[in-house]
């Protein structure tokens, strides 16, 4: 006499077991795709990251939202109209709150030079603004490296410290 309970009934597709076994292989190599996927893009795609942000920098013009300060501080740029244009062409023009600029600039990578910028001669008596274009035109000629983002723009120096913040605007 035979049991019932003791009867095994063969299941389709397998064991519940090896189809558990199934579905973690399938979980551990999805997992490793996405590692690797995760790879290529952070350390494959850096270097043409670092080759465009020059180009990006070039796309638009630039206006002055922030500007250090002897201190090291960031000091807003209210009501100034500092701009920045960078061209194609390694040169950089705008407008330092009294007086228009022009230099020169190259970059590989992050980095990038600035050469002392030529100016005009004008001199303005409103208070500050006078103050705020030298130290305006000291940061840039400390500038090292720079960083830009969509509508944003940071220029830096040597130690990493920020010395002048843009956003996109008019120059």
């Amino acid at each position: 006499m035979t049991d019932d309970y003791d009867t095994e009934i063969p299941e389709e597709g397998g064991s519940p077991a090896r189809e558990s076994q199934k579905k973690g292989l399938y979980f551990y190599f999805a997992v490793a795709l996405l590692g690797c996927l995760m790879f290529l893009v952070v350390f494959v795609n850096i270097p043409s990251m670092q080759a465009s942000a020059g180009t990006t920098m070039t796309r638009t013009g630039w206006q002055l939202q922030s500007c250090a300060n002897a201190s090291g501080g960031m000091e807003p740029a209210a009501g100034q109209n500092i701009t920045a244009r960078f061209d194609r062409e390694g040169k950089l023009n705008g407008f330092a709150g009294c007086n228009y600029y022009s230099a020169t600039y190259t970059t590989t990578n992050y980095a990038i030079h600035i050469s002392p910028a030529a100016t005009s001669r004008k001199y303005c008596a409103e208070p500050g603004v006078m103050a705020l274009e030298t130290a305006y035109l000291a940061n840039l000629n400390a500038t090292t490296e720079f960083r830009v983002a969509d509508d944003a723009l940071k220029l830096y120096n040597k130690t990493g410290k920020p010395l002048l913040a843009f956003n996109a605007g008019p120059a």
